[in-house]
Formats: structure tokens, sequence, C-alpha cells
């Protein structure tokens, strides 16, 4: 079952609108003097990216709202300021509001997920257990889940399918593909997506109840976290230089 499409949601007159704006922000960027950073996987810059007319604070978090996207998960960008039980102000990424979900985009080895984690375990719901099994009535089976999204899981011919290749092939395969959809669940345990058989609606889960609908999940196919059967998407944007004064599409 293929559980997203293959695509980022745009027409070419909205990805060309979108490249335009981010390579402007990025020029402005360049000409105030900051310099380009990495966000950790050492492959998507933190600039500023343009997707569906929204802009990003870096490439990574805009090829996660076109992941979103692919699967149908309505998403909101940093839609509201928390106050932590630390007293801490905590920003999130992304809120999933039919899906009572929270992201949190962190790549590679960037700090500052304590406010993610701490957030996560703030949402858990106190439902009692019954014989080890939680009876939760609250309207998000467990409570609101957050979740911190990685880089995408880099893809592995010999292990995703594509060992009969030949060296050549896997090569260029290797290089230009986006890689796979990885999270982790800030609750320390196992999550995974899926595409409720009764609403039809994408959603992740760590109970086996559908987070939009509240129904079971019988027959329907649970993804880890870096499955080959979620493709990252992924956004660039237009790559810019301190040389380049000129219009990007040039």
């Amino acid at each position: 079952m293929s559980i997203q499409d293959d695509y980022d949601g745009r027409d070419i007159f909205e990805a060309l609108a979108d490249d335009f704006e981010t390579a402007r922000l990025r020029r402005e960027r360049l000409r105030s003097g900051h310099e380009a950073q990495l966000d950790g996987d050492m492959t998507i810059e933190a600039l500023p990216t343009v997707y569906k007319g929204t802009t990003f604070r870096s490439a990574l978090e805009a090829s996660w709202a076109a992941t979103l996207n692919s699967v149908g998960i309505v998403w909101e960008y940093e839609p509201e300021t928390v106050t932590l039980p630390s007293g801490a102000n905590y920003l999130p990424d992304f809120r999933l509001p039919e899906i009572g979900t929270w992201l949190e985009v962190k790549g590679t080895g960037v700090p500052r997920i304590e406010k993610a984690y701490e957030f996560g375990e703030s949402l858990v719901c106190a439902c009692p257990r019954i014989r080890g099994i939680r009876r939760c009535s609250c309207r998000w089976p467990g409570g609101e889940l957050v979740l911190i999204g990685n880089p995408p899981r880099p893809i592995d011919p010999w292990s995703d399918g594509y060992e009969d290749w030949n060296p050549y092939a896997m090569r260029r395969l290797m290089w230009h593909h986006p890689g796979y959809v990885s999270w982790t669940s800030t609750r320390n345990s196992r999550c995974w997506l899926t595409r409720c058989t009764a609403c039809r609606r994408a959603t992740w889960f760590d109970m086996p109840r559908c987070r939009a609908c509240r129904g079971p999940l019988a027959g329907s196919i649970g993804f880890h976290s870096g499955s080959s059967e979620f493709k990252f998407i992924r956004i660039s944007g237009t790559a810019i230089t301190p040389d380049d004064d000129g219009d990007p599409a040039a």
C-alpha cells in the first residue's frame, strides 16, 4: 500500500514563485553578512526557504512541510509559543491539528531538543492503566503526541530492494534519491505511521487507535521510522552565492 503521493503539492508556477522568493530572501541574508549554515545533516542548509507561500527557517523544515502534504496531513507552522512546566517558553515547529500531534524538526547533532521532550512529557494523558493497559478516554489517545522530525534516512540499495542493480546505477540512485522519512517520539516508545482504513487519514500512532477518528486501526498497516514506503520530499530552493547579484533564474 502506498501511503503518499510522490509529489510536493505545487504546480510549476507556484514552485517558480516560491523559488524566486527563496532566492530573494537568501540574497538579502548573504548581503547582510549572515553565512550559510548547515542544520545538522550537512546536506540541507539552514537558510530561509519558501514553500507554498510560507517562509520556513530552513530547507529541512520546508521539506518536512512538503512531506506532510504528500500524505495529506494538515499542518500549521510555528502556530503559538507555549510555556513549559519549567517556565521556559517554547515555539514548536509544526502543529498537526487533525491528529493531535506536534512536530519539532531537528537535524542530526543539533542541540536544544530538551524543550521538545519536556513539552511531550507535559502532554501525556493521566488516564489510569488497568492490568497494564491504558484505558484512555482523552480526545487524543494517550494525549497529544510530540515527534522529533529527523533528517531523512539515506537509501541503502542493498537493504531497500535494489541489490540487483549494477554499481553505476546504484551510485546514481544513492546520489539522487531523497531518502526516507525518519522520526522519533518524545515518549521514548515506538511510533508508527499509518492510513486509517475507516477515515482514510494518515496518522502517527503509539496506541492502537486512530488519532483522527479514534476508531480501531484493525486492518491498517503501520510503517516504522525510516520505512521505504515513506519517501522524504526534498525542497532545496535556489542556491545563491555571495557574488550572485542577478536574477535567480539567470
